[in-house]
Protein backbone atom coordinates (compact mmCIF):
# COMPACT_ATOMS: atom_id res chain seq x y z
CA UNK A 1 0.00 0.00 0.00
CA UNK A 2 1.51 3.23 -1.01
CA UNK A 3 2.49 5.68 1.69
CA UNK A 4 0.04 8.29 0.57
CA UNK A 5 -2.85 5.98 0.83
CA UNK A 6 -1.73 4.81 4.24
CA UNK A 7 -1.61 8.38 5.47
CA UNK A 8 -5.08 9.02 4.09
CA UNK A 9 -6.40 5.92 5.88
CA UNK A 10 -4.81 7.04 9.13
CA UNK A 11 -6.34 10.50 8.78
CA UNK A 12 -9.76 8.93 8.20
CA UNK A 13 -9.32 6.72 11.24
CA UNK A 14 -8.26 9.64 13.40
CA UNK A 15 -11.23 11.64 12.15
CA UNK A 16 -13.57 8.71 12.88
CA UNK A 17 -12.04 8.35 16.34
CA UNK A 18 -12.53 12.07 16.97
CA UNK A 19 -16.15 11.88 15.78
CA UNK A 20 -16.72 8.80 17.91
CA UNK A 21 -15.18 10.53 20.93
CA UNK A 22 -17.45 13.57 20.36
CA UNK A 23 -20.49 11.33 20.10
CA UNK A 24 -19.51 9.45 23.24
CA UNK A 25 -19.03 12.73 25.19
CA UNK A 26 -22.41 14.06 23.97
CA UNK A 27 -24.11 10.83 25.00
CA UNK A 28 -22.46 11.01 28.44
CA UNK A 29 -23.60 14.61 28.84
CA UNK A 30 -27.17 13.65 27.91
CA UNK A 31 -27.07 10.81 30.45
CA UNK A 32 -25.73 13.16 33.10
CA UNK A 33 -28.41 15.78 32.35
CA UNK A 34 -31.10 13.07 32.51
CA UNK A 35 -29.69 11.79 35.81
CA UNK A 36 -29.62 15.31 37.31
CA UNK A 37 -33.18 15.98 36.15
CA UNK A 38 -34.39 12.65 37.53
CA UNK A 39 -32.68 13.27 40.88
CA UNK A 40 -34.12 16.79 41.07
CA UNK A 41 -37.62 15.54 40.22
CA UNK A 42 -37.35 12.70 42.73
CA UNK A 43 -36.11 14.99 45.51
CA UNK A 44 -38.90 17.48 44.75
CA UNK A 45 -41.52 14.74 44.93
CA UNK A 46 -39.97 13.39 48.13
CA UNK A 47 -39.96 16.86 49.71
CA UNK A 48 -43.58 17.48 48.76
CA UNK A 49 -44.58 14.05 50.07
CA UNK A 50 -42.77 14.46 53.40
CA UNK A 51 -44.18 17.97 53.84
CA UNK A 52 -47.70 16.65 53.18
CA UNK A 53 -47.23 13.78 55.66
CA UNK A 54 -45.94 16.13 58.36
CA UNK A 55 -48.85 18.50 57.74
CA UNK A 56 -51.43 15.72 57.99
CA UNK A 57 -49.84 14.30 61.14
CA UNK A 58 -49.95 17.77 62.72
CA UNK A 59 -53.64 18.11 61.83
CA UNK A 60 -54.40 14.71 63.38
CA UNK A 61 -52.38 15.58 66.50
CA UNK A 62 -54.29 18.86 66.83
CA UNK A 63 -57.64 17.04 67.17
CA UNK A 64 -58.68 17.33 70.81
CA UNK A 65 -58.57 14.05 72.72
CA UNK A 66 -61.70 12.84 74.47
CA UNK A 67 -61.93 11.21 77.88
CA UNK A 68 -63.50 7.76 78.15
CA UNK A 69 -66.90 8.85 79.49
CA UNK A 70 -67.28 12.11 77.54
CA UNK A 71 -69.83 11.28 74.85
CA UNK A 72 -69.90 14.78 73.32
CA UNK A 73 -66.09 14.94 73.23
CA UNK A 74 -65.86 11.50 71.65
CA UNK A 75 -68.42 12.46 68.99
CA UNK A 76 -66.51 15.69 68.22
CA UNK A 77 -63.22 13.77 67.93
CA UNK A 78 -64.87 11.16 65.70
CA UNK A 79 -66.34 13.82 63.40
CA UNK A 80 -63.04 15.70 63.12
CA UNK A 81 -60.99 12.55 62.44
CA UNK A 82 -63.59 11.39 59.91
CA UNK A 83 -63.29 14.73 58.12
CA UNK A 84 -59.50 14.43 58.01
CA UNK A 85 -59.61 10.81 56.84
CA UNK A 86 -62.06 11.62 54.05
CA UNK A 87 -60.06 14.62 52.83
CA UNK A 88 -56.71 12.73 52.88
CA UNK A 89 -57.21 9.26 51.42
CA UNK A 90 -53.57 8.14 51.06
CA UNK A 91 -51.00 8.83 53.75
CA UNK A 92 -48.92 6.78 56.14
CA UNK A 93 -51.20 7.23 59.19
CA UNK A 94 -54.48 6.54 57.38
CA UNK A 95 -54.78 2.95 58.60
CA UNK A 96 -54.06 3.94 62.21
CA UNK A 97 -56.69 6.70 62.05
CA UNK A 98 -59.24 4.33 60.47
CA UNK A 99 -58.63 1.83 63.29
CA UNK A 100 -59.03 4.61 65.87
CA UNK A 101 -62.27 5.69 64.18
CA UNK A 102 -63.58 2.13 64.44
CA UNK A 103 -62.69 2.02 68.13
CA UNK A 104 -64.34 5.41 68.69
CA UNK A 105 -67.49 4.26 66.88
CA UNK A 106 -67.73 1.22 69.13
CA UNK A 107 -67.03 3.26 72.28
CA UNK A 108 -69.67 5.85 71.31
CA UNK A 109 -72.25 3.15 70.64
CA UNK A 110 -71.46 1.49 73.98
CA UNK A 111 -71.73 4.80 75.83
CA UNK A 112 -75.06 5.59 74.16
CA UNK A 113 -76.37 2.15 75.15
CA UNK A 114 -75.21 2.73 78.73
CA UNK A 115 -76.86 6.17 78.85
CA UNK A 116 -80.08 4.78 77.43
CA UNK A 117 -80.04 1.90 79.92
CA UNK A 118 -79.40 4.32 82.81
CA UNK A 119 -82.20 6.59 81.60
CA UNK A 120 -84.54 3.62 81.24
CA UNK A 121 -83.65 2.46 84.77
CA UNK A 122 -84.25 5.96 86.13
CA UNK A 123 -87.63 6.11 84.39
CA UNK A 124 -88.58 2.71 85.79
CA UNK A 125 -87.49 3.76 89.29
CA UNK A 126 -89.50 6.98 88.95
CA UNK A 127 -92.52 5.00 87.76
CA UNK A 128 -92.21 2.60 90.72
CA UNK A 129 -91.91 5.52 93.12
CA UNK A 130 -94.97 7.20 91.64
CA UNK A 131 -96.88 3.93 91.88
CA UNK A 132 -95.87 3.66 95.56
CA UNK A 133 -96.99 7.27 96.14
CA UNK A 134 -100.26 6.54 94.33
CA UNK A 135 -100.80 3.46 96.51
CA UNK A 136 -100.32 5.55 99.66
CA UNK A 137 -102.70 8.21 98.31
CA UNK A 138 -105.37 5.58 97.57
CA UNK A 139 -104.92 4.13 101.06
CA UNK A 140 -105.42 7.64 102.43
CA UNK A 141 -108.63 8.07 100.38
CA UNK A 142 -109.92 4.73 101.63
CA UNK A 143 -109.13 5.78 105.20
CA UNK A 144 -111.05 9.06 104.66
CA UNK A 145 -114.07 7.10 103.36
CA UNK A 146 -113.99 4.95 106.52
CA UNK A 147 -113.69 8.01 108.73
CA UNK A 148 -110.12 7.31 109.89
CA UNK A 149 -108.75 10.78 109.34
CA UNK A 150 -105.56 10.38 111.39
CA UNK A 151 -104.65 7.27 109.39
CA UNK A 152 -105.51 9.11 106.14
CA UNK A 153 -103.21 11.98 107.16
CA UNK A 154 -100.33 9.52 107.68
CA UNK A 155 -100.94 7.93 104.25
CA UNK A 156 -101.17 11.32 102.53
CA UNK A 157 -97.92 12.51 104.17
CA UNK A 158 -96.23 9.24 103.18
CA UNK A 159 -97.44 9.71 99.58
CA UNK A 160 -96.12 13.29 99.53
CA UNK A 161 -92.79 12.20 101.02
CA UNK A 162 -92.42 9.41 98.46
CA UNK A 163 -93.26 11.69 95.53
CA UNK A 164 -90.84 14.37 96.82
CA UNK A 165 -88.05 11.79 97.14
CA UNK A 166 -88.47 11.02 93.43
CA UNK A 167 -87.93 14.65 92.50
CA UNK A 168 -91.56 15.65 92.29
CA UNK A 169 -91.10 18.56 94.64
CA UNK A 170 -92.56 20.91 92.04
CA UNK A 171 -89.37 21.44 90.01
CA UNK A 172 -89.15 18.18 88.04
CA UNK A 173 -90.02 17.89 84.37
CA UNK A 174 -93.17 15.84 84.98
CA UNK A 175 -94.61 16.58 88.42
CA UNK A 176 -96.93 14.02 89.94
CA UNK A 177 -100.46 15.06 88.98
CA UNK A 178 -101.96 14.50 92.46
CA UNK A 179 -99.34 16.46 94.40
CA UNK A 180 -101.24 19.75 94.64
CA UNK A 181 -104.48 18.01 95.66
CA UNK A 182 -102.52 15.95 98.20
CA UNK A 183 -101.07 19.10 99.79
CA UNK A 184 -104.57 20.59 99.99
CA UNK A 185 -105.92 17.39 101.61
CA UNK A 186 -103.06 17.29 104.14
CA UNK A 187 -103.69 20.90 105.15
CA UNK A 188 -107.40 20.21 105.51
CA UNK A 189 -106.82 17.13 107.67
CA UNK A 190 -104.21 18.92 109.82
CA UNK A 191 -106.67 21.77 110.29
CA UNK A 192 -109.39 19.25 111.21
CA UNK A 193 -107.07 17.67 113.81
CA UNK A 194 -106.26 21.13 115.23
CA UNK A 195 -109.96 21.96 115.57
CA UNK A 196 -110.62 18.59 117.17
CA UNK A 197 -108.10 19.20 119.97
Amino acid sequence: MPARRRRSCLKDMNRDDANFEDLRRAANRRRLVHLVLACTGFSTLLTVGVTREVSIHREVSAVAPASAGDLAGMERRHAELERLASSHHFWTGALRVRNHLSELTLAIAELKRAFEARERDEQQALQRTREDAELERVRGLVAVERGRYSEALLHFKAALSISDSAGDGGDSEEPWGHRDQLITDIRALEQWEEERR
